[in-house]
């Protein structure tokens, strides 16, 4: 298998620009211009401004919020409030359609959303950005996988400051899951995780650890234009995600790969497990239907159901079963016969979101040291949440839970993370 190393901060360098020319694949170096655009004010107020020759409107979408611009010449300016630390993301809308800032050099991408980016400093984006500590590595690798008929899929590993030179050290490790429509760059990437485990490492705020950043999405093999074999656009819909087939193989693929190449500490004291949204539902049952395996459990907005039980599959293989009789009899016409396709095999796959009661007696006889769950009140997902608290409520289950403002969003997850770091 391949294991490329590489300096996240080279890796996020190349990844700006040539997300700016929407490739995903580019080296650079790491000493890439600075972003110039926007430019950040004392009073943490942010002023953009743009040339633009032909423009007759200009729309600043910033943070998903839209803003017009005002307009003398070509020039096009807008003067924000002040602004709460944080990482902002932002682009432009030219007589309607989506530009990114050319005087900006600094892109990520949300799902298939490519967008800007800056920083309000002074408190929680503190974390967030590139300082002058000592820096870890990713590794971007190929481990062996039979998932959805693969041979292979790839994974984001973050090895600390000093692995290189510690040849005799172990690690804990962090299994740390993205949500639907993201893949093994997105924690890397937008949730700025290698930032922030080198910053608080830096403060001593946590212990060094290896961190691996898988693909959840069970279609893709890796992260768009990163693939030799496969060339799909991500999508929001990971529904064949929430099937329990990445779950059952996550131990087998994932863990047992990190615990062959990675020197880590192969026990439930220093093994942990996080994610987001899906990447949480992957959480909450990989640890549920493990519980012998991790001791720190994060569920970040998490999806805490897969909403497909076993009747409403059946329902779905029907319909796409009535689907693809018409597609053969088209392929007929055409003197050809269409593949069946079936979700036939996939069914027997969800026992591992059943009899959660159970696995949950099972999994809290020797609890998890830290079960720690943190959503937004405007989440969408709240009242899941909500449920799935009354339930571990029910049975006197201990864990800790954080509310906080906002919705389904990085700016939340990034802090849950920082948050959850701590506590570990």
């Amino acid at each position: 298998m391949k294991q490329a190393k590489t300096d996240w901060r080279a890796f996020r360098s190349a990844w700006g620009y040539a997300s700016k020319l929407l490739v995903a694949v580019a080296l650079l170096c790491p000493c890439a211009a600075q972003a110039q655009q926007p430019v950040v004010n004392a009073n943490h107020s942010a002023t953009f401004t743009l040339k633009a020759p032909g423009a007759k409107k200009m729309v600043l979408v910033l943070a998903n919020k839209k803003y017009k611009m005002e307009r003398q010449g070509d020039t096009f300016t807008c003067h924000t409030d002040s602004l709460a630390s944080e990482m902002y993301t932002y682009y432009y809308l030219k007589n309607g359609k989506q530009m990114l800032d050319p005087e900006n050099s600094r892109v990520t991408r949300d799902i298939d959303v490519m967008m800007n980016y800056f920083f309000v400093e002074g408190d929680v984006a503190d974390y967030y950005v590139d300082k002058d500590v000592p820096h870890g590595r990713i590794d971007k690798v190929w481990y062996p996988s039979t998932l959805n008929g693969m041979s292979q899929r790839r994974m984001f590993v973050y090895t600390p400051p000093g692995y290189d030179t510690a040849a005799a050290e172990t690690y804990p490790v962090l299994y740390l899951l993205h949500g639907s429509g993201g893949d093994e760059t997105s924690w890397a990437d937008y949730g700025r995780a290698c930032q922030i485990l080198d910053n608080m490492t830096a403060q001593g705020s946590i212990k060094p650890m290896i961190v691996v950043m898988p693909n959840g999405n069970v279609e893709l093999d890796a992260a768009p234009g990163e693939s030799p074999y496969m060339n799909k656009k991500p999508t929001g819909n990971n529904i064949s995600s929430w099937l329990g087939k990445y779950e059952k193989l996550f131990v087998r693929e994932i863990v047992r790969y990190t615990e062959k190449h990675y020197r880590v500490k192969a026990d439930k004291q220093h093994r942990a497990i996080a994610g987001l949204s899906m990447g949480g539902l992957h959480t909450l049952f990989i640890a549920l239907n493990n519980p012998d395996l991790f001791d720190c459990v994060g569920l970040f907005s998490a999806q805490t159901t897969n909403m497909l039980n076993e009747n409403n599959i059946i329902k779905m293989e029907r319909v796409n079963h009535n689907m693809q009789r018409l597609r053969n009899v088209l392929a007929i016409v055409r003197d050809k016969m269409a593949r069946p396709a079936s979700l036939s095999g996939r069914i027997t796959d969800i026992d591992i979101y059943s009899h959660m009661e159970e696995k949950l007696q099972r999994q809290f006889e020797h609890a998890p040291r830290l079960y720690y769950m943190a959503i937004g009140r405007d989440d969408f997902l709240y009242d899941m949440n909500k449920k799935y608290r009354a339930l571990l409520d029910s049975h006197g289950y201990r864990y800790t839970y954080v509310e906080t403002d906002g919705d389904h969003s990085w700016e939340n997850w990034r802090k849950y993370l920082v948050d959850f770091l701590k506590r570990m």
